[in-house]
């Protein structure tokens, strides 16, 4: 059975994303000694959102949202729809700006990451009654997690771009045809 280019993109953005999201378990588990925590959401749907075609990009961070309900306290399928809502308005405004540039693709990433950031924490704030979290946490979370993204960006969408190519589906026709 031989997969069409389309799935292709699809697993290999999938894969790639999982592999991010190992690497960053494993930052967690280094940092949890010093009570920070890194989420890395916005660079998972970035990529995607930018370079693959809509349903493409849809498909591949729904998945990753998925892959991170399974192993999330919220309710199943809130990373996914959040995912999907975030792949959505990205792919809404992407024809303006040049999304090829991994400057853009880092800036994306770094807004759709405080946003879902945000809403994450509000969301799983108003579920636990009587919590009491530091806003000084959370920022620093937030901080950390910003930093992380700034410095593994261009990396992890060279990672999806050459792993594209291995695969023999780059994306050379994807961006003219999804545009």
């Amino acid at each position: 059975m031989k997969f069409q280019p389309s799935h292709r993109r699809t697993a290999v953005v999938l894969f790639c994303g999982l592999i991010l999201n190992a690497l960053a378990g494993q930052a967690n588990y280094s940092l949890s000694p010093y009570a920070v925590s890194l989420w890395i959401g916005g660079l998972l749907v970035a990529f995607p959102a930018l370079r693959l075609a809509p349903q493409q990009g849809f498909n591949a961070s729904f998945l990753l949202g998925l892959f991170l309900d399974a192993s999330s306290p919220l309710p199943f399928g809130f990373h996914a729809f959040l995912f999907g809502v975030a792949h959505l308005i990205i792919v809404r405004v992407r024809n303006r700006f040049a999304a090829t540039e991994p400057l853009l693709g880092l800036v994306v990433a770094l807004i759709t990451n405080l946003g879902m950031f945000v809403i994450i924490t509000f969301f799983a704030l108003s579920r636990t009654p009587g919590a009491s979290v530091s806003g000084l946490r959370l920022l620093t979370d937030l901080a950390v997690s910003q930093i992380a993204i700034g410095l593994t960006a261009y990396w992890f969408f060279a990672l999806q771009e050459r792993a594209l190519e291995i695969v023999r589906v780059g994306l050379r026709d994807e961006v003219t045809a999804a545009m």
